[in-house]
């Protein structure tokens, strides 16, 4: 596993120090939405459609990706409440942090690298599963609590359908009806599910840009790391959030994914319950940083949390995957 993942990690630090240059740091905006749109998208595709599906579709595990990192996002908020001041401050981002991890650009070719294409479809459907919860319900929450600490709570409920269609219907519209990656995954099923086809040029087309995803993902993942570094030098981050962070997100996480997985092993199969833990393993997503920016006015301690988990998954994800094996 070790092995697997290296080549990945130097990639990321080759994006990283072509970050120090400012053409790359310019660069930035247009690569991530190129992956974004195009590149993962493909590379999905091309993953689901040329895997095999002899291991169903477990009901299951759609459940327990939603419901442990929910649930230990929600406990999270609770811990950093009994933190302190500074903590209880943080305690939204923290939670966000701890439990939203990077399972697109980390989690996809990690997982098919070290469980194989057969776990192209469970990938693919817990990464759509992580982005519609937290892509999703953390900026209707923070808007709608922003909302009604403007509003009160009275003149929120009077404004919620202004609210829902000006503010609320936008978010849920990107997360879940125009996600790039859901609406590849669809295609894929489409093809894999019924006779249809497509030439072989429009899927050679679709193979070449796909290639480009996992390299050109990891780039974006280091050159993110210096908005983060730079947040995190300014000062004014507990460090009891960060470790909690930190600990829940490469430690915990994978921990009761894999209690959870455990009873449901012959409802879910080895290559789906493998694909749950090594999913929950994955550090922080950069999205994270770009939300608490957005929504909490500070992406700091966001910012230590990913940088933190990144650099430690090169450690956690290689023992967990030896240790928490099924």
């Amino acid at each position: 596993m070790l092995m697997t993942i290296a080549p990945m990690f130097v990639v990321l630090v080759v994006g990283f120090l072509a970050g120090f240059a400012a053409r790359f740091r310019q660069a930035q905006g247009a690569l991530n939405a190129f992956v974004f749109y195009f590149g993962l998208p493909a590379f999905v595709f091309s993953a689901v459609v040329d895997a095999p599906l002899g291991h169903g579709f477990p009901v299951g595990a759609v459940i327990i990706a939603a419901v442990v990192t929910l649930a230990l996002s929600a406990a999270t908020y609770g811990i950093a409440l009994l933190l302190g001041p500074r903590a209880r401050e943080g305690a939204a981002p923290t939670s966000l942090a701890a439990t939203f991890g990077n399972v697109g650009y980390f989690g996809i070719p990690i997982t098919l690298s070290a469980v194989g294409p057969e776990a192209a479809l469970a990938a693919g459907i817990i990464h759509l599963v992580h982005n519609m919860v937290y892509m999703t319900g953390y900026p209707v929450v923070r808007t709608v609590v922003g909302t009604a600490a403007d509003a009160g709570a009275g003149g929120a409920c009077r404004d919620f359908p202004s609210v829902w269609r000006r503010r609320l219907w936008p978010i849920v519209k990107r997360a879940v009806l125009i996600n790039p990656v859901a609406l590849s995954m669809a295609a894929a099923l489409l093809l894999v599910l019924t006779p249809l086809g497509l030439p072989g040029v429009v899927t050679e087309s679709v193979d070449m840009v796909g290639q480009t995803a996992v390299p050109l993902a990891l780039f974006a993942v280091g050159l993110a790391m210096h908005p983060a570094v730079e947040g995190i030098r300014s000062g004014g981050v507990p460090k009891r959030s960060i470790l909690l962070g930190t600990v829940v997100k490469i430690l915990a996480l994978p921990l009761l994914t894999w209690l959870a997985v455990l009873p449901f092993l012959d409802h879910l199969g080895p290559v789906w319950a493998m694909t749950l833990i090594l999913m929950a393993a994955m550090p922080s997503s950069t999205t994270v940083f770009i939300f608490s920016e957005e929504y909490d006015g500070d992406g700091r301690l966001a910012a230590a949390i990913l940088v933190t988990s990144t650099g430690l998954s090169l450690i956690t994800l290689p023992l967990i995957a030896e240790f928490m094996r099924i």
